[in-house]
């Protein structure tokens, strides 16, 4: 019966439609004539670029050094926190140490007081916040995301964990164990060990920003709580921090619940320095690989180091990568994927640093078109330095970048991400408005003479990951020189016979 009668009603549904569609007077009435459109077949005209600003920020420093970023939006009862610790990151491991900052952030959030792992979890799940730490090279990131009406259990809870971490024996061995367990895996993932090669061969691989952020099971195996409290003890410091906090909140509400960071403690500014920036290593091998018997794809990266985030040429070059691999419409898709099926996807990315910063272009090639694949990936590279990008797709990767752009700041732990990268690379709040502005005026020209200076197919060096018997005999077809061969875990040289 029910079945009827849901198809009665369509049927009666289906009629009314009909009849509003066939008569003058219902048709005017219809709801999607609203719209003003009097042809569907044809494609509608694109309307006007909507504006968009930047949502105000407002500044203040708190007595021990730590600075605050305040983003009003009202628009929910959600509050997202970000505080970044500038020198905290993985170019701050000591020597012999690499993956000690990665293993410290891990431990902030496994227990503060009388409250352990799970207690901290369980307390976070109640009051409906999430909370989270991290590393890059750069910097840590300690977040938090909480209801307006639980805000104020939310952030003590969160600011104990940054300010009063236990390093509870217990909870470090587990957390150590774990992460062991994932770097005696690391070989398993053929992406990460291409990803190791490269940085490695690009700014050297003990160097401060060479070597892998988890590290290596050798150093990290020597790593305990006593290691993990004295690098916080250094590096987690107010002096070298910067607070963001972006939603349903104002200042003056803000001040008084900042009492536990207000009262933080820790080393200057000047003790908690950065890793020396490195020099990008251009001598040495250019091509590195990792056999992998049987693969079915290689996995590929191949790039250079750059320059850093703060150079005024960033926005040139985003719109470069843009035209080249960031999208499906850019030209390593299209011809690579679209056109060869080679790959399911490929990309060309930066990890923006303070320093000279890697540029890599990552995909995983289907293994009997690897070495056509990186001849196509040469041919693409060497057009944009000799040859000028045609006005429309020039066009299309500037409105692509733009038009985009606005879509960081949706929610509040975008906008609280958006300015917390600001914080890590010391940029203004007006470099949002400048670099839309800077990436309407990039012309042709910008982008093929940046493209002829920095990116020289010949300077590139390659890291691959694949089954060596079949991708061998077209090596040495590449012009990358004699290739050396690693390990399964990416890490030492074979001696080759």
């Amino acid at each position: 019966m029910r079945s009827l009668k849901r198809t009665s009603l369509m049927g009666v549904t289906a009629a009314l439609l009909l009849g509003a569609t066939v008569t003058g007077a219902s048709a005017r009435t219809a709801p999607w004539d609203k719209s003003g459109i009097k042809d569907w077949a044809a494609v509608p005209a694109p309307g006007a670029e909507p504006k968009w600003k930047a949502p105000r920020a407002q500044h203040f420093t708190l007595k021990n050094g730590l600075r605050v970023v305040v983003i009003e939006n009202h628009r929910l009862p959600v509050v997202a926190f970000e505080l970044v610790v500038n020198h905290a990151g993985s170019a701050a491991d000591p020597a012999g140490k690499a993956g000690l900052a990665s293993f410290t952030a891990d431990l902030l959030d496994e227990g503060t007081g009388d409250l352990g792992a799970l207690a901290i979890s369980e307390r976070l799940d109640q009051l409906g916040a999430e909370a989270g730490f991290a590393t890059s090279t750069e910097a840590a990131w300690a977040s938090l995301s909480s209801l307006q009406r639980t805000l104020d259990d939310s952030f003590d809870l969160w600011a104990r964990m940054i300010t009063e971490p236990a390093f509870a024996e217990a909870e470090v061995k587990r957390v150590h164990a774990d992460r062991m367990t994932s770097l005696a895996l690391r070989r398993d993932r053929p992406r990460e060990i291409a990803s190791l090669l490269l940085q490695g061969a690009l700014v050297g691989a003990d160097s401060a920003y060479g070597h892998p952020g988890a590290g290596y099971a050798a150093d990290l195996g020597k790593l305990g709580a006593a290691d993990a409290r004295a690098f916080y003890l250094a590096r987690w410091t107010p002096a070298n921090a910067i607070l963001v906090v972006a939603g349903d909140i104002t200042r003056k509400q803000l001040v008084p619940r900042l009492t536990r960071l207000a009262a933080w403690k820790g080393a200057s500014a000047t003790e908690a320095t950065q890793a020396a920036a490195p020099t990008p290593v251009s001598a040495g091998p250019r091509l590195l690989v990792v056999d992998r018997p049987g693969a079915e794809q290689t996995d590929l990266r191949m790039g250079l180091a750059v320059f850093p985030r703060t150079d005024p040429r960033y926005a040139k070059f985003e719109v470069l990568r843009t035209i080249l691999g960031d999208g499906f419409t850019s030209r390593l898709v299209q011809r690579l994927r679209e056109q060869l099926g080679y790959t399911y996807g490929i990309s060309a990315r930066v990890d923006w640093r303070r320093a000279p910063s890697p540029f890599t272009i990552a995909s995983a090639l289907v293994s009997p078109k690897t070495i056509e694949g990186m001849g196509e990936i040469t041919a693409i590279v060497d057009a944009l330095g000799a040859t000028a990008v045609p006005a429309d797709e020039l066009d299309k990767a500037k409105l692509n970048i733009v038009r985009a752009f606005p879509q960081q700041f949706e929610t509040n732990e975008g906008i609280a991400s958006a300015y917390a990268e600001l914080a890590i690379f010391g940029l203004p709040d007006s470099w949002f408005a400048s670099y839309v502005a800077a990436v309407r005026k990039v012309t042709a020209k910008d982008v093929q003479e940046l493209a002829a200076a920095l990116l020289p197919v010949g300077g590139m060096k390659v890291a691959l990951v694949g089954d060596l018997k079949l991708l061998r005999p077209g090596l040495g077809k590449l012009g990358l020189g004699d290739a050396v061969e690693f390990d399964a875990d990416g890490l030492a040289p074979l001696k080759l016979k």
